[in-house]
This record gives structure tokens, C-alpha cells and sequence, in this order.
């Protein structure tokens, strides 16, 4: 009996990850045309060290949760060669319209749906990267093992781990958390409608889970909602000297530990924890 009921709790929590990724890709899904258009999408604080790296090694390079190509596509655009892997299809379809856009070949920039938990593209690369933190959205120790895994299998001798996370601040989170915030208002790219975007966040403490529920509005010109569309996110907040031991016992040494992606030295006040990583066995 013990050993069905270990079978039965291991199958019922491999069909709790796949529900929440699948919820995790729909949410993606539901807003990749509004994507590039979110104020937090405006400003990329961590486009230049990417391309800093990208010039460094050329290519390929590798971007996991590649999103829309924010940061991929210009990477190719100085190494040459890239490959972006992502849950998301809505947000795929997307980034290959960006790089078509902006003259890439279908060869030069491709993107490929996969899990960064146990995608595997039988080849190496010289730079792997993450843009934005998307290490946040997995929600157990077991996915980001995993995802460190592939990034430890998909990364040439000599090759460089470039990412980060956000570093949690209680307060901040407390301040914001059950209530209602008013994200943006634009145009929908497609339609021209408008469209109000809302989160709705709530933090558990004990589990260090945050849950942010996205509410996007499509207005009529008076201002009256004709349609609501819900999506929601489970972002996990790990304390940085936590995050620094999985990367470490993944088999990561640090090049550079960053409070920000302008390279200044990690330590308090720091708004991420950004890093350039290299495996153990390199020389």
C-alpha cells in the first residue's frame, strides 16, 4: 500500500507542473501581442550586457524563455546565429514575426517551442542566456534543477551562463499585495482597440509564491468595457545566497556576481541578482 500511495502522490504531482505550465503558457499566449507594448517591456536594462557577451563569443546563442525575441534577435543581429526556445507558442509566433521584421533568415534566428526543464537541441552553444528573470516562474527546487541541468548540457567548453533574477523586497510586495493596480492602457497592435491592463497580486510568505492575476480590458471609444480576459502567473521569490548554492551545485562557477545588469558589485540594496556563470570543468 505504501508504495501505491508514493505512485499515486508522484503521479499527482507530475499532473499538478504539467497543469501549471500549461496555465503558464496560456497567460504568455494571452498576451504576446500586447507583450513589446507593456510599459516594463520599454526599457531593457539588460539588452547591453547581453550584447556586450554576444560580440564576445558570436554565435550560435541560446536564449531560454525567449519570449517575443526582445533580446535574442538583436544578439543575432551582432553574433550572427541564434536559437530561442520558449513554452509559449503565442509568444513564438511573435518573435519570429519580430525577426522577420528586421530582415533575419528563418536559418539565422530560430525558435523552437520547448520546456526549459528537459528540452534538449543535441548541440552546444557558446553563450546561453535568460533575458528579463525568467528563473522566477518555476516553482519548485525539482524545475530549477532542471532548468540548470539543461543550461549545464547545452553549453560549449569555455562557454558563458548569463541571467538573472529579481531580489524579493518584503515591504514592496507587502505594499502591493491583494489589491487592485493599474498597469497601462494601450492599443491593441492588431485591432487598434484599447485595451486596459490590471494585476491582482497576493504573496504567500511561507512558500514565497507570488500570485499575479493579469486583467486585460478591451474598451469602446466611451470607455466601456465590451470584453475581459483573465490570466494567471505563480512567480516564485528565492533569497539570493539560496539561488547562488543552485547554480554552484549545478556545476556552475561564478565569472561575475552584479547587483545590476551595468556590472556594479552585488550587495545590499541591490535590485537583482545578476550573473555570468561558467561550468566547473572549464579550464
Amino acid at each position: 500500500m505504501g508504495h501505491v500511495r508514493r505512485v499515486r502522490l508522484k503521479l499527482h504531482l507530475t499532473t499538478m507542473r504539467g497543469i501549471m505550465k500549461d496555465d503558464a503558457a496560456r497567460s504568455f499566449d494571452a498576451e504576446a501581442e500586447l507583450y513589446d507594448l507593456m510599459p516594463s517591456r520599454r526599457n531593457h536594462p539588460d539588452l547591453e550586457l547581453y550584447l556586450e557577451l554576444a560580440k564576445q563569443h558570436g554565435g550560435p546563442v541560446l536564449e531560454f524563455a525567449c519570449g517575443t525575441g526582445r533580446v535574442l534577435i538583436p544578439c543575432v543581429e551582432v553574433a550572427g546565429e541564434g536559437v530561442g526556445v520558449d513554452l509559449s507558442t503565442g509568444m513564438l509566433d511573435q518573435a519570429r514575426e519580430n525577426a522577420s521584421k528586421q530582415g533575419l533568415s528563418e536559418n539565422a534566428a530560430q525558435f523552437v517551442q520547448g520546456d526549459m526543464e528537459n528540452v534538449r537541441l543535441g548541440r552546444t552553444f557558446p553563450l546561453v542566456l535568460m533575458g528579463g528573470q525568467p528563473l522566477f516562474f518555476l516553482r519548485t527546487d525539482e524545475a530549477l534543477r532542471a532548468a540548470l541541468e539543461t543550461v549545464h548540457v547545452h553549453l560549449a567548453p569555455g562557454g558563458r551562463f548569463a541571467t538573472a533574477v529579481p531580489v524579493p523586497r518584503m515591504a514592496t510586495m507587502m505594499a502591493e499585495r491583494d489589491r487592485l493596480k493599474f498597469v497601462t492602457e494601450i492599443r491593441h497592435p492588431t485591432t487598434g482597440s484599447r485595451q486596459a491592463v490590471w494585476n491582482y497580486s497576493s504573496f504567500d510568505e511561507v512558500t514565497q509564491v507570488a500570485i499575479r492575476r493579469r486583467i486585460v480590458e478591451t474598451l469602446d471609444e466611451d470607455g466601456v468595457v465590451t470584453e475581459r480576459q483573465h490570466s494567471v502567473q505563480h512567480i516564485h521569490y528565492r533569497h539570493p545566497a539560496e539561488m547562488q548554492r543552485f547554480i554552484i551545485d549545478a556545476g556552475f562557477r561564478f565569472e561575475g556576481l552584479y547587483g545590476d545588469y551595468r556590472r556594479t558589485p552585488f550587495g545590499n540594496g541591490s535590485e537583482y541578482l545578476v550573473w555570468v556563470a561558467r561550468k566547473v570543468d572549464d579550464a
